[in-house]
């Protein structure tokens, strides 16, 4: 049966690279013969992994419209195109520019006053979504064999939590906000980005639980205070 179920992964796995590297977790009524090498925790992992990246894929697609004005292929294509266009390229396609930076250097840069470019949004999308797919290891598909570290999930959940304080405080020596998304003081309260945050924090967490009862591990939890700034490791 061992020898069975290796030989199946084996075969699923040289499938997937023959297909090309995916973008995300495929949808498990899509997924036809590779399902047979996937146990139930590895499609509970694969579902996380879809709605955490659904989430920031959403987020993205708010922040672009919040800040129009920066927004690097404006004159090529609209907010919606663009936003595809990003999420259908590999979690590790590099700008050059970002090429040799860690995943928080790069949400940092996005929220730093001295940053030259006007569109933040890109920086702190893609950080996000570099530091997000380190805690699944830069999987995309999970097997049998396949193992992700509970750890990594927890670490990425608080790290979301300080980029999220991070966008709603950061200002430059005007005190302006750097990058527009929840509503100032004169707009109407608007929570959806708190929301789409509360959620991705959520899915983080849940997840790590869940893989550290299966290892029979425990997670050490810290105390982040937002405002140092602090990202944990991944």
């Amino acid at each position: 049966m061992k020898t069975t179920m290796f030989l199946i992964v084996v075969l699923c796995l040289t499938l997937s690279a023959c297909t090309g590297q995916k973008v995300v977790a495929s949808d498990p009524d899509n997924a036809g013969i590779s399902r047979l090498a996937k146990s139930d925790i590895n499609e509970v992992v694969e579902l996380h992994q879809r709605a955490v990246m659904h989430d920031l894929k959403s987020l993205m697609l708010k922040l672009y419209k919040r800040n129009p004005a920066g927004r690097h292929d404006k004159d090529e294509r609209d907010i919606k195109a663009s936003v595809d266009l990003f999420f259908s390229r590999p979690h590790d396609h590099y700008f050059t520019h970002w090429q040799e930076m860690g995943a928080t250097d790069i949400i940092r840069i996005a929220l730093d006053e001295t940053y030259q470019s006007s569109d933040r949004v890109l920086p702190f999308i893609f950080g996000m979504r570099k530091m997000m797919m380190a805690s699944y290891d830069n999987h995309t598909e999970f097997f049998y064999f396949t193992s992700i570290d509970e750890q990594k999930l927890y670490n990425s959940a608080r790290n979301i939590e300080i980029a999220a304080w991070m966008l709603a405080e950061k200002r430059d020596i005007k005190g302006n906000i750097l990058l527009l998304s929840d509503s100032l003081a004169e707009e109407q309260r608007n929570l959806s980005y708190q929301r789409l945050f509360g959620e991705m924090i959520a899915t983080q967490d849940n997840l790590a639980e869940i893989i550290a009862r299966k290892n029979g591990r425990l997670i050490k939890t810290v105390v982040v205070k937002a405002a140092s700034m602090m990202f944990l490791p991944i």
